[in-house]
């Protein structure tokens, strides 16, 4: 048995961060056309869950240390209800690592189709390892029910996982020589680290009621979507490619565009100031290939402020350049050597994450074509697991406390789709609307 394990930096900084009003959970949702197979779906989610050992693990803490440690997965874990006919997420609330594992499921049953529902805690995954268990999931659906949406038996392999890889999962394929080579490097990432201290960011939208602050909304998780079709996202590719930048570029550089405009309107007596874009920075190798569901990441920030973005081009190329430094030196680890740093004081970390201030104005995460390898069949580039076809994804990310809206942008059946989870005592669904509408819009600039 691979447990008990440490938290890694990342782990601990998640459950510090953690509170009732504001839990670091992640979502993601799945719908389906087709009738889900409850005896299937359950066998395949016991499955899923066995081959990740932090998903079933809980926190115990002795003095000054946080393990992740055995505990019993019960069948409570998943639940099964009819569907909300207003397409809204089960009630839920936060997940307590000291007295459940970090992973809860619902299915949902519609006269014709079916919702699958999942919630992590982040201190026990991050995004593409949420994708990694929902990749998971469906091909042990599939193995489980036979056959494909169209009835026709397809063969489905789950991908050898490897649990010890867990033990140097914040290795980052670091030895002691490259961990060295790498010194000189991280002083670029010590002078981002000193602009991040002397730069407040701005707010998306100021807090109008503080009161409500104090607890979850009973509404939680709140989430708008909006797709480019497949020619808008071939358009949108072949532009990036003429500029010489990258689609995750653009997506940066049309967010802060988006925030910029979306503040002029909604916000027009606020103090013009930074707008920071909290970006989660993979920090997998080729190594990591068979590890379970963990954090293998860590997180960058981007500034920028009203003469930066008068600029389309500049600012696109600015992104870019910035982008290019941080990959070539590798400072994604700049932020997790600082919480490193944090962690040796004491309690440290937990006073990293003290205070009503968020880190940042927004989160933007771009996982990607991240289902294009699951080895199950398609139609229109739709996954068949089973009798089910895969229509819509969202993902959602969790919301800190002072930050109103995070998006997380992915590919599927050739479309850009984007997810906004936005936190209702900060904006109202039509403000959320807006928000999403206006990147989209930006998006499709030429």
């Amino acid at each position: 048995m691979i447990l008990p394990l440490p938290l890694a930096p990342f782990d601990e900084y998640m459950l510090q961060d953690d509170r009732p009003a504001y839990p670091m959970s992640s979502f993601a949702r799945l719908r389906f056309s087709g009738r889900m197979d409850r005896k299937a779906a359950t066998a395949a989610f016991a499955t899923t869950v066995g081959r990740h050992p932090l998903l079933s693990a809980i926190v115990r803490r002795s003095g000054r240390r946080f393990d992740f440690v055995p505990a019993e997965f019960p069948s409570s874990r998943f639940q099964w209800s009819a569907a909300p006919g207003d397409g809204s997420f089960p009630a839920t609330r936060g997940l307590d690592l000291f007295s459940e594992p970090g992973l809860r499921a619902w299915g949902l049953e519609e006269p014709s189709g079916s919702t699958l529902v999942l919630q992590f805690h982040h201190a026990c995954c991050d995004g593409l390892a949420v994708l990694q268990f929902i990749e998971d999931f469906l091909v042990s659906y599939a193995m489980a029910v036979g056959g494909d949406a169209d009835g026709a038996s397809r063969p489905a392999a789950l991908r050898p996982l490897d649990a010890r890889r867990l033990r140097r999962r914040w290795a980052f394929g670091l030895s002691a020589a490259k961990l060295l080579a790498l010194l000189t490097r991280q002083m670029i990432g010590l002078l981002g680290v000193g602009q991040f201290l002397l730069r407040r960011p701005v707010s998306l939208m100021a807090q109008h009621n503080p009161a409500a602050a104090a607890a979850l909304p009973p509404n939680y998780p709140t989430v708008v979507t909006r797709r480019l079709g497949p020619d808008e996202t071939r358009t949108l590719g072949a532009a990036a490619a003429r500029e010489g930048v990258t689609v995750n570029d653009r997506l940066i550089r049309d967010l802060f565009l988006a925030v910029a405009d979306f503040r002029s309107r909604h916000e027009p007596q606020a103090k013009p100031g930074w707008l920071r874009f909290s970006v989660p920075m993979n920090l997998r190798t080729p190594e990591d290939d068979q590890m379970p569901a963990a954090n293998v990441v860590s997180m960058i920030f981007l500034d920028r402020r009203g003469p930066a973005l008068a600029d389309r081009g500049r600012l696109l190329t600015g992104i870019h350049d910035e982008l290019q430094l941080i990959k070539r030196n590798r400072l994604g680890l700049t932020f997790i050597a600082c919480l490193y740093a944090f962690r040796m004081l004491p309690h440290g970390l937990a006073r990293m994450t003290q205070g009503d201030g968020s880190l940042a104005t927004c989160l933007i995460s771009n996982l990607g074509n991240f289902l294009s390898r699951i080895p199950l069949p398609n139609r229109a580039g739709r996954i068949a697991a089973g009798n089910l076809l895969l229509e819509h994804l969202d993902i959602m990310p969790p919301l800190r406390q002072g930050m109103a809206a995070a998006f997380v942008a992915f590919f599927y059946a050739g479309a850009l789709c984007v997810s906004l989870h936005y936190d209702a005592r900060r904006l109202t669904p039509a403000q959320a609307a807006d928000l999403l509408d206006t990147f989209i819009e930006q998006l499709r600039s030429p």
